[in-house]
């Protein structure tokens, strides 16, 4: 009878050991936050106060695959979102290129997730004279808009604009670029293609942008193909003991759905 009622007891109290544990095993899961560029329509960015875009979505597709893993996908100003990234403050941003020379303090760098071609546009009156085919070469001597922190342009550039033969002048986004563009302050803006056409699509609709009484825009050279990415900060491993897993896990969530092609769904809402 005693022995009985012991293991009755002791049933009991499991079960209530099991009850208490579940709701603590449900809420384990590790909450990792990405910073998004919040400024790259209609890859990355803001509304209201949450990520959206093509990223955004990718990324909430695979959340659903990541075991023991929960995603905050912060929109940030991309050169905050970088220094967060590099003080090591952040774990992630969404979506630098590839460039190891440049950001050292990013690593490693997720499986690549999309192509992105990087194109020049210009006001008109930049080929009045003729076609620029030499790049970066036909363009030195004028002024480009960028967004602040990107390094989207290629290496040749890069070395254009140190040696004072090419002008750089930021603007926060690519309105803020194109709106430059258009009135002539800036000649020239480069940045990733469909970035552009989907931002002068936006200041159409929101009466910013009339292409019939507009300054023209003349589409010039394509700069380079490159990929977007999730970026790793490398400098304080210590704060994210889970990041060699994760990292792992959410390269072969987007392998999956890269595979599946939900990513080239995804792209085809925000294209068509």
């Amino acid at each position: 009878m005693i022995r009985c009622v012991a293991r009755r007891l002791a049933s009991t109290l499991t079960l209530l050991a099991l009850l208490f544990l579940a709701p603590m095993a449900a809420c384990a899961d590790t909450l990792v936050t990405l910073l998004l560029d919040e400024a790259y329509p209609p890859y990355s960015y803001r509304t209201g106060d949450e990520a959206a875009g093509i990223y955004a979505d990718i990324l909430r597709a695979a959340e659903p695959q990541l075991r023991g893993y929960r995603l905050k996908l912060e929109p940030q100003p991309w050169r905050r979102a970088l220094a967060e990234v590099e003080a090591g403050r952040a774990l992630a941003i969404v979506p630098p290129y590839h460039r190891p020379r440049e950001r050292p303090w990013i690593a490693p760098y997720s499986v690549p997730i999309l192509e992105e071609r990087v194109v020049v546009f210009c006001h008109h009156q930049v080929f009045a004279k003729g076609p620029r085919k030499r790049w970066p070469d036909d363009y030195q001597g004028l002024r480009f808009g960028n967004n602040p922190g990107y390094l989207s342009a290629d290496q040749p550039f890069w070395h254009a604009v140190r040696r004072g033969l090419i002008l750089i002048e930021e603007a926060p986004g690519n309105r803020a670029n194109l709106q430059k563009l258009l009135r002539q302050r800036i000649d020239c803006y480069f940045n990733e293609r469909l970035a552009i056409l989907a931002e002068l699509a936006l200041m159409r609709r929101d009466g910013l942008y009339d292409p019939n009484d507009a300054t023209p825009l003349v589409e010039g050279p394509t700069i380079s193909v490159e990929h977007g990415h999730v970026g790793y900060s490398n400098t304080d491993n210590a704060r994210f003991p889970f990041k060699a897993d994760f990292v792992r896990q959410l390269n072969a969530a987007i392998e999956r759905l890269r595979k599946s092609g939900e990513i080239e769904r995804i792209v085809h809402r925000y294209t068509h």
